[in-house]
């Protein structure tokens, strides 16, 4: 792929986004000034959210500072005199290092203002109170001990100052002064655990990713504190850990040993369920595709298709197209049948795919509604035809380059405030005096500061008390928003319908006491659907849906995650809801977004395929081995709270509500912004590096002593390369510079395995910290349960289920220090809480109630 955007090429084949190319720097006063993407850019007034944002972190955070500019805040990027680690970090634009050539910056920072700012001195920390004296919001990333200010300080000068803080471990605990980077919180947030191929080390994403869940989780906790903070008038602290948000990647299998079921174990890009494997990778004639393989009632339609197309063309006998689709998964997992059989059905379509090409397979999956997808690379995802229709890329020139170049755009679609199109990242000091300060202070732009009520409503104590969310939304990635808000004391009403379950009652595994309750066992829904309140309803019988829209009169905001249009289709779709609660914040959640050329039901292992999450991930010369399970259903819920909360904010000051059409695919696209960048700007297809790493050697998981035991290493300086190799006897070395130790790492890691493979991984974990090394034991289920950082922060959390008995579920993301979360139950069990909505919600009577109950709508 030739590298830059191709605008006379766009030109031609989209006529109507003539003249978009090309962008003007950031202008004072216009921070979406800039960037004539490939839509209208919004007016001040018609931007979601309305903030100012001091940006202090590094190229570990910037991305919520980038999500918050997105929605309209003006963000001020404070750097040091040198410039943020996002200007120094590979990769380069041109391959050439320098401050402004840096494509973390050029991803991470578009739309932001430059303030260079050395927090090392005294000056620089009276700057920075004088800044945060004048803020909505404050965001900072570190390890605690390298903590520039008091937040007690900055609060008493502005009580209304939110603040958020994201370190590796959390601002307090055993390991919140250890040694960290990417690769060590994906070690120890199980991310590292469930990727990589069986009998090879533990895999981290294709490009790092780990402290991006938690930048994610930071613009979503900022936004929970300035929620809060309307009923209050105060600010507080947010605590976010990059291990617990890491950890939201495994679907909350860390909690398979508190449940008494076994762990789950990397199986290359599929899920490995201990009494047999799910393989989702398959052979195609010019590459690879990912096929949803799921042996339950949920999916059994996909599978159903699946094996009668492949019945078509010879590839299976009738009893196999035939099997028990429904019943497979529990027979596999309760031993009727043996685990070979689930290879027998992996390998006979391995056999099947191995003949086609992935276009043919594709659309022949497409017309027969089966779960498959093509693996893209890097460079295909850029030509994807359903990105542009959908105007996806944002399209600006750089001072640095003079050529045009497509970056990762808006993360959410909202058509009354559309997202900004930011500007190109600023060049280092650009506002240091002509600009920032007016950004700060400019009350003819920003509403000012109200001031702090005297006696502030508490409300009940919790964040987001009084806000109503009815959530119809199914799997993991739209159920995860509705949790969250409940875990901050939103009320949620979850429905659902036990006529057609949700996939996640179905997916093992399941708690050993759940045999004789079919769908009420499972670890993942009870998860993630937390703290919820449950009602079951048939919408397909007229009674349910007058229940629905009762529902929707009561509910500040919808969430659903069907197919695109399938709500419009069942007759409760955004215009009809609009007609009966004309405020409401309707968020739809789907694979694709609500238009576009791609039609694509299914799960987020789909649109891992296609948009590069895939092909990236993997050892050099083998299959994709990750990222595990549906990763964009773990990542995109922070974008569509995000939204949700600019959404809210946007009806607050002017009583609009909305249809937010969140497609998972485009948001996820932001976590390996840099990844596209590299390929777009550089004309580079992401090569598959393993463990390794562009800048830091030693840097990679290493074999230590217990069967599957691993521990993973970063030496992320020359000091602690130094350090450990005099540690570990290898003095012969230890003058090495970074440039030998990247092109000797063969060596290097042998030597290193030799020395770990004797040793326990918390032995060495802990030793290793000791002087001053990032090291982590990779840590499965109960490494996580046992981890006295997590234990310290509260993450896992007993609740009492009312056919289980007391069960462990994850606490919320994040700790806030005014007004703590709180998970409360788990998941609740079909139309667990029927009485308690229809009566005190919804106000039925007795003869109301028994009706819909004689009509079959109730379940």
């Amino acid at each position: 792929m030739a590298s830059g955007y191709d605008g006379e090429r766009d030109r031609r084949t989209h006529p109507e986004r003539a003249g978009l190319a090309h962008g003007r720097g950031l202008g004072p006063y216009d921070p979406q000034a800039g960037s004539q993407a490939r839509r209208r850019l919004p007016r001040l007034g018609e931007c979601m959210l309305s903030c100012r944002v001091i940006d202090c972190t590094d190229d570990r955070g910037q991305l919520a500072g980038f999500v918050l500019a997105q929605l309209g805040a003006d963000v001020v990027l404070l750097e040091p005199p040198g410039g943020s680690s996002a200007r120094h970090r590979p990769p380069f634009a041109g391959d050439r290092p320098g401050p402004e050539r840096g494509l973390w910056h050029w991803a991470y920072n578009r739309g932001k203002r430059s303030v260079t700012c050395d927090l090392g001195t005294e000056a620089g920390r009276e700057r920075l109170a004088e800044l945060a004296g004048g803020a909505d919001v404050l965001l900072w990333t570190g390890s605690p001990h390298e903590l520039p200010f008091s937040y007690a300080e900055l609060a008493e000068a502005n009580p209304r100052l939110v603040v958020v803080a994201l370190t590796p471990f959390g601002l307090d605990g055993p390991k919140a002064a250890w040694a960290s980077s990417d690769l060590i919180i994906s070690a120890a947030g199980c991310g590292a655990a469930l990727m990589g191929n069986a009998g090879m080390p533990p895999l981290r994403w294709g490009s790092p990713q780990a402290f991006l869940h938690g930048a994610a989780d930071m613009a979503v906790a900022a936004l929970v504190a300035l929620a809060e903070r309307e009923r209050s008038g105060l600010g507080q602290l947010a605590d976010v850990s990059a291990q617990v948000s890491c950890i939201q990647s495994s679907f909350c299998y860390t909690l398979n040993a508190a449940w008494g079921v076994p762990a789950m174990h990397r199986n290359g890009d599929g899920i490995d369920f201990g009494a047999y494997r799910a393989r989702w990778t398959y052979p195609a004639l010019d590459g690879e595709v990912t096929i949803t393989v799921s042996f339950g009632v949920a999916l059994q339609e996909y599978m159903r298709n699946l094996f009668a197309w492949i019945w078509e063309e010879g590839g299976c006998d009738e009893a196999t197209r035939d099997s028990p689709w429904d019943a497979m998964g529990a027979q596999l997992a309760g031993g009727q049948l043996p685990a070979s059989e689930a290879d027998r059905i992996c390998d006979v379509i391995a056999a099947f795919t191995a003949r086609h090409t992935k276009a043919q397979l594709a659309e022949q999956a497409r017309r027969r509604r089966v779960l498959l997808a093509p693996i893209a690379t890097l460079d295909e995802v850029m030509d994807n035809d359903h990105l542009a229709a959908r105007s996806f890329w944002d399209v600006t020139t750089h001072p640095e380059s003079p050529t045009a170049h497509r970056y990762p755009g808006r993360f959410v679609v909202s058509p009354v405030a559309p997202l900004a199109a930011l500007a190109a990242a600023p060049a280092l000091g650009t506002h240091d005096h002509d600009g920032a300060e007016a950004t700060v202070a400019a009350g003819e732009r920003w509403p000012q500061a109200r001031e702090v009520p005297a006696e502030a409503d508490a409300g009940d104590g919790t964040a987001l008390a009084g806000l109503k969310v009815l959530d119809l939304a199914w799997s993991v990635a739209g159920p995860y928003v509705g949790r969250l808000l409940a875990d901050f004391g939103a009320t949620v009403v979850h429905v659902e319908s036990h006529t057609r379950p949700d996939v996640a009652r179905s997916s093992p595994p399941f708690h050993p006491a759940s045999g004789e309750l079919p769908f009420e066992g499972s670890v993942l829904h009870a998860n993630t659907n937390a703290s919820k309140l449950g009602l079951d309803l048939d919408l397909t019988k007229p009674g349910a849906r007058e229940v629905c829209f009762d529902l929707v009169r009561w509910a500040d905001v919808v969430v659903e995650s069907f197919s695109a249009g399938a709500l419009g289709r069942m007759g409760i779709g955004y215009e009809q809801m609009r007609a009966v609660n004309p405020g409401v914040i309707l968020l739809s959640s789907c694979l694709p977004g609500q238009t576009g050329t791609l039609e694509m039901p299914g799960l987020g292992n789909l649109t891992t395929a296609l948009f590069g999450f895939t092909s990236s991930s993997r050892w050099p010369g083998r299959p994709a081995a990750g990222p595990f399970g549906a990763y964009t259903d773990i990542v995109s819920p922070r974008f569509g709270l995000a939204a949700v909360f600019a959404a809210l904010e946007h009806r607050r000051r002017t009583s609009e509500g909305q249809h937010l059409d969140l497609s998972q695919a485009e948001a996820s696209l932001h976590l390996q912004a840099t990844a596209l960048l590299d390929a777009e700007v550089n004309g580079r297809a992401m090569v598959a590096r393993g463990n390794r790493d562009a800048s830091i050697a030693p840097h990679g998981v290493y074999p230590a002593a217990g069967d599957d035991c691993w521990v993973a290493i970063a030496c992320t300086d020359d000091g602690a390369w130094q350090r450990l190799a005099t540690h570990v006897g290898l003095v012969d070395v230890a003058h090495w510079p970074l440039e030998e130790r990247l092109a000797r790492q063969d060596e290097l890691d042998a030597r290193l395995a030799a020395w770990t493979a004797s040793r326990k991984p918390l032995e060495l974990q802990d030793e290793l910290q000791a002087i001053g090394v990032a090291a982590h034991q990779v840590q499965n289920s109960a490494e996580c349960l046992a981890d006295p950082q997590l234990a310290h922060r509260g993450h896992y959390v007993e609740v009492d289920h009312p056919l289980l008995g007391p069960v462990t579920v994850e606490g919320p993301r994040f700790h806030l220090s005014r007004t703590p979360g709180a998970t409360v139950r788990p998941g609740p069990t079909y139309g667990q809480d029927a009485d308690r909505v229809l009566r005190s919600l919804l106000g039925y009577d007795d003869a109301h109630i028994a009706e819909l109950a004689a009509s079959g709508a109730l379940g």
